[in-house]
């Protein structure tokens, strides 16, 4: 709309607003019923009703009341961003929704920080795992069972424990050691009796030990100086993540990473073995069916090249997998002051707004195209409000959760607190 003041024709301004039927203005434009409709919000705006089987009850809308359901699998692509200020409810929201495609029978990975996720993976029998924890290993030198759209595997194995010893190095290494590593890579896959044909990728795969041995018992100087490099991770402090085979089996309906017991020396490198098993899960032709990564806390990847060039690859492909990506984040900088997070937000047809602080308000209205109103919205939202964006389709809802869903989902300490004296209390 165009606003056109009246100048020197107050009287005639006056006498339009009357109820008289007469346009003492005369002042004309053509419109289109959908911005006559936004001009007089007589009625509430609502999405269109879907009935699919992935279709989620987000909640209720804050203007009408009516239910908000979102099938994110009916988008051009799959992907979510969710953006909120702490303690807005994003994680909330997130679980919730979880929980839900989890009924429709989609496979769930979820990247997990802060431990939030567990309790749900417990209740509906996912699998958590701790890594940091006692006897928790992943083997980085694993290799798929399933060869059919994959006869490339053994070479993408070999190239990913290049960034592997560069993420523990804190560095790529030079040139000779590089060359003495590539070579050891392939003899230690040929001790364990696997080679180029996939019918021997089903036999036990070596250990990161087995490699580093092959690399100090070697002719090559630099070959047995990466492996000194390398020795905290196999024989020292730091071992006890590679110390043997992969202690989880990663099949299921929902598997949770849960990062917070990592010390800080491994995290880097834990990270990068979690985003490889995830990408791995996603691209597993054998079994083709509808899958979502969650990564909560995403802003911790975003700061690290490896994770965000995970997140970055994982958006744009993800769709091609039959598989969604949701990015939750509570620091709208770390998404919005990169092209890698850019990128991400640009390729999530779902986008969720929940609270923001006021310091980052402009730059989250300029990258979701917000209006005064909608800025308005999400500055002043409650605990659990949100703003659903999808192309033109936009509205406002509030999650509403059942009472056990609530309780599984939750994070509140004082209800943890509660919840927890009640399942002590003596029968």
């Amino acid at each position: 709309l165009d606003a056109r003041p009246a100048t020197f024709r107050s009287l005639q301004g006056w006498t339009a607003t009357l109820p008289l039927a007469v346009d003492t203005l005369d002042v004309r434009r053509v419109m289109d019923t959908d911005a006559v409709a936004s001009a007089y919000p007589f009625t509430s705006p609502d999405l269109p009703v879907t009935t699919s089987d992935t279709a989620v009850l987000y909640g209720r809308n804050t203007a009408s009341t009516s239910p908000v359901v979102w099938d994110r699998y009916a988008c051009d692509n799959y992907n979510s961003v969710t953006l909120a200020r702490s303690g807005a409810g994003k994680s909330y929201f997130t679980k919730l929704e979880t929980l839900r495609l989890l009924y429709a029978g989609v496979e769930a990975v979820v990247i997990d920080p802060e431990n939030e996720y567990t309790r749900l993976a417990d209740a509906v029998g996912g699998t958590v795992v701790r890594l940091g924890a006692p006897g928790v290993r992943i083997n980085p030198l694993d290799l798929p069972t399933s060869a059919a759209d994959q006869p490339d595997a053994l070479t993408r194995r070999g190239l990913f424990l290049h960034t592997l010893v560069a993420v523990l190095l804190g560095g790529d290494p030079d040139p000779a050691a590089r060359a003495a590593l590539d070579a050891a890579i392939v003899t230690t896959y040929t001790q364990a009796g696997i080679t180029s044909d996939p019918r021997t990728w089903a036999r036990p795969a070596p250990l990161l030990k087995d490699l580093v041995a092959v690399l100090a018992c070697g002719d090559n100087p630099a070959g047995r100086t990466l492996a000194s490099q390398l020795a905290p991770y196999v024989a020292g402090s730091w071992r006890s993540l590679f110390d043997g085979p992969t202690s989880h089996g990663l099949d299921g309906h929902l598997v949770v990473f849960s990062l917070r017991d990592l010390p800080e020396q491994l995290r880097a490198v834990a990270t990068l073995l979690t985003l490889d098993a995830t990408w791995r899960r996603v691209t597993d032709t054998s079994k083709r069916r509808r899958r979502l990564v969650v990564v909560d806390e995403a802003w911790l990847l975003l700061r690290d090249g490896e994770g965000a060039r995970f997140l970055m690859k994982l958006a744009k492909a993800a769709r091609k997998h039959w598989c969604g990506l949701a990015v939750v984040t509570q620091d709208a900088a770390d998404v919005l002051g990169s092209d890698l997070g850019r990128a991400v937000i640009a390729n999530a047809s779902t986008q969720v707004l929940m609270r923001q602080a006021p310091q980052v308000i402009d730059e989250v209205a300029d990258a979701f195209g917000l209006t005064d109103g909608e800025r308005r919205f999400v500055l002043s939202a409650d605990v659990g409000t949100a703003l659903l964006v999808s192309g033109n389709a936009r509205v406002g809802f509030r999650s509403v959760a059942s009472p056990t869903e609530h309780t599984l989902i939750t994070t509140d300490p004082a209800e943890l607190a509660d919840t927890e004296e009640g399942e002590n209390e003596p029968c």
